[in-house]
């Protein structure tokens, strides 16, 4: 792929923590997108769309992954999808891509303020981009062709931001930008970057001698780390095949590249984690009581190193099945997609384990291509629906009432983006599916972030495990039923709420083009100025390189 590259575009990032002290934790950074950056990547796009530019294949293959989930979802009075829907299905689409968890894009998020003379946060960027997508098509939401437009004008921020890091490491080396490297200085550069982008590290202010000290370190600070070297080799000769020397610019593709293809490779940690959960699972139930969650870290035998997170943290982050006060257990399908276990630092996304319960919600989806079905058709299609822990199966007559209880208070219909359905779901696939606790109960924080310590002290994971000693665990060891451990939550929440009174009055095609030729025209005249680089990003004084 080919883009136009401007290294200054983000050399405007706020670094508002900075790299004091060797071999601290991951720190959060609070960076800046200019609103003139934003306007010319989505001029960018739009024109791409229209088959100026080189986005149209970009934009043709997020058409193609979002059919689905788009026509499952419900629409506004216009056929289209509102603000809710959007960031839904954004969320879906890149957790799919690559692997990304957009930040801005959960419903938590706020609405932003879009005439901040500071620029906008890049966990906001999302919900900017679409607000000004909103005012350029009249208010009526969004269709397959503009959901995909904003996706991937979101797509080109991240590849120019990780263009302008890249640049920064080419600067911890004092490497030049203009000419040849050797295979040893894109190794090392390369393996800076990606240092960098896993542990949180800002590449702007980093030295030389702390790079350096990283390089040492980083087998002993992140175990995955020789493993994560054979990928970047891979990734880079694989990109770099063709090319006729080894410059800044073949490197930043792989440095692209490696962006979109890093959620793939780390999945097989997720998938080793999962392993080892559910080995120690209490009785089928998707849940590993607290006990035996912390008695590797207590024994010191193999995997000492995991399962450490407090008793306070799991609680605050949703993870801690409490319902039996006496023995809390650890929800295996939410412990795996917290917080807890997202690597890589970006300003806008981070990488966390996929969700396996995403590729079964969207094969409903697939065959049901609606927002909601009866519980016949659900029920048939779940039974023979597989996980990869759960053979088809017929459904208990529990699990068929439940279903039944849910459409009977939506006209005879299981909506299939609520709570209610994502609880069902666990229910059938405990080890797949996150347990959805009620908005608001939960607090989705990094482990910087928990004051009271989101590592258990030896003291309190002997606690647990001691006490565990003294209480009789003479119990059958065959399964049981989710419910007979966690009562049913009756608690219903949409995440995309259907219109009131739904119209199929959508825009015509070339209603739709009109608009986004306004959007087009609205945007034209932030290309009048030719952003600047920096000059202490590139010593070179190069501005724009063609990759």
């Amino acid at each position: 792929m080919t883009l136009f590259i401007t290294l200054g575009l983000f050399s405007n990032l706020m670094v508002c923590t900075h790299a004091n002290e060797f071999l601290k934790a991951p720190k959060e950074l609070h960076e800046h997108v200019s609103e003139e950056d934003i306007r010319i990547s989505l001029l960018d796009e739009v024109e791409g769309s229209l088959g100026a530019g080189s986005a149209s294949k970009r934009l043709s293959q997020m058409e193609e992954q979002l059919q689905t989930i788009v026509a499952a979802l419900p629409k506004n009075q216009y056929g289209n999808l509102g603000h809710a829907g959007v960031r839904y299905a954004l969320h879906r689409l890149f957790v799919i891509r690559h692997g990304w968890v957009i930040h801005g894009l959960d419903t938590s998020a706020g609405v932003v303020n879009a005439s901040s003379p500071s620029g906008v946060l890049t966990d906001q960027v999302p919900a900017y981009i679409e607000n000004l997508f909103e005012q350029r098509l009249a208010g009526k939401g969004f269709g397959l062709h503009e959901l995909a437009l904003l996706a991937a004008t979101i797509e080109h921020l991240i590849h120019n931001e990780a263009l302008s890091k890249f640049g920064a490491a080419f600067n911890v080396h004092s490497l030049p930008v203009t000419s040849p490297v050797t295979e040893s200085e894109a190794k090392t550069v390369l393996d800076t970057y990606m240092i960098a982008y896993i542990i949180g590290e800002e590449l702007s202010n980093m030295t030389l001698n702390y790079a350096q000290q990283l390089h040492t370190h980083m087998p002993e600070m992140f175990l995955a780390w020789k493993d994560t070297q054979k990928f970047l080799d891979e990734v880079r000769m694989n990109v770099t095949k063709d090319a006729v020397q080894l410059d800044f610019a073949s490197l930043a593709k792989v440095a692209e590249a490696v962006g979109e293809r890093y959620g793939s490779f780390q999945d097989f940690e997720c998938r080793d984690l999962k392993d080892k959960l559910v080995k120690m699972e209490y009785r089928g139930t998707g849940r590993v009581q607290l006990a035996d969650f912390y008695k590797p870290a207590v024994s010191g035998g193999a995997g000492a190193w995991q399962f450490q997170e407090s008793a306070g943290y799991l609680r605050q982050l949703g993870l801690l099945d409490e319902s039996d006060p006496t023995k809390p257990s650890v929800l295996i399908a939410n412990y795996i997609q917290s917080q807890t276990n997202c690597i890589a630092s970006s300003g806008f996304y981070s990488v966390c384990c996929k969700n396996e319960c995403e590729d079964l919600l969207g094969h409903l989806e697939k065959i049901i291509g609606a927002s909601e079905a009866s519980p016949a058709t659900i029920s048939a299609l779940v039974t023979h629906l597989p996980s990869s822990t759960v053979a088809a199966q017929k459904l208990s007559d529990n699990l068929l009432q439940r279903l039944n209880e849910i459409a009977s208070s939506n006209k005879g219909m299981v909506p299939l983006h609520g709570r209610l359905f994502a609880q069902w779901m666990h229910h059938v696939y405990p080890r797949e599916c996150s347990y959805p606790h009620i908005s608001g109960t939960t607090v989705a924080t990094k482990p910087t972030e928990f004051e009271a310590g989101a590592t258990a002290t030896d003291e309190e994971m002997l606690q647990y495990t001691e006490a565990a000693k003294t209480t009789s665990r003479v119990e059958q060891q065959t399964d049981m039923a989710v419910e007979d451990l966690t009562p049913w939550s009756a608690e219903e929440e949409l995440f995309v709420e259907k219109a009131p009174d739904p119209v199929a009055a959508a825009a015509t095609p070339w209603k739709r083009s009109l608009a986004l030729l306004g959007a087009a025209g609205s945007l034209a005249y932030s290309l009048t100025h030719i952003l600047k680089v920096d000059s202490h990003l590139i010593s070179g004084g190069v501005s724009k390189y063609t990759v």
